[in-house]
């Protein structure tokens, strides 16, 4: 069995895909497991005209709300489908790598901890 790992699931208002606008990301750090791709999802993916590279599984439905992209393993993702966890109420991600776009690039990570001590200064960054 894997262990759990987290990820980063990010959304963005409005829609990034949106002419015009500047898109606002919220960024949410939840648990989630990889998961194997059987050759069987490669071939009906590949007839869709989907090629994923990985799968994750996010064990708590009510943590996913139709994020299109995430970090993870210090890598950008797109979200390519969404399915319900049979076994429980999860939701499995069915992802690949998001071309010209690193987790490093994609700013500061999120706190985990919603009780972080808001008086520490903030940390400056470099160019």
């Amino acid at each position: 069995m894997r262990m759990m790992s987290s990820c980063v699931l990010i959304a963005f208002w409005p829609d990034a895909h949106e002419v015009g606008t500047d898109p606002v990301s919220t960024r949410t750090v939840v648990k989630c497991q990889e998961m194997g791709i059987s050759l069987t999802e490669r071939y009906q993916a590949a007839g869709e005209g989907l090629a994923p590279e990985a799968k994750l599984l996010i064990p708590y439905d009510r943590d996913y709300n139709g994020e299109r992209e995430l970090e993870y393993n210090g890598e950008r993702w797109t979200v390519m489908t969404a399915d319900p966890y049979k076994d429980w109420n999860g939701v499995i991600l069915s992802i690949r790598r998001k071309k010209g776009n690193s987790a490093a690039d994609a700013g500061p990570e999120p706190d985990p901890d919603p009780n972080a001590d808001e008086t520490a200064a903030p940390a400056e960054v470099g160019e």
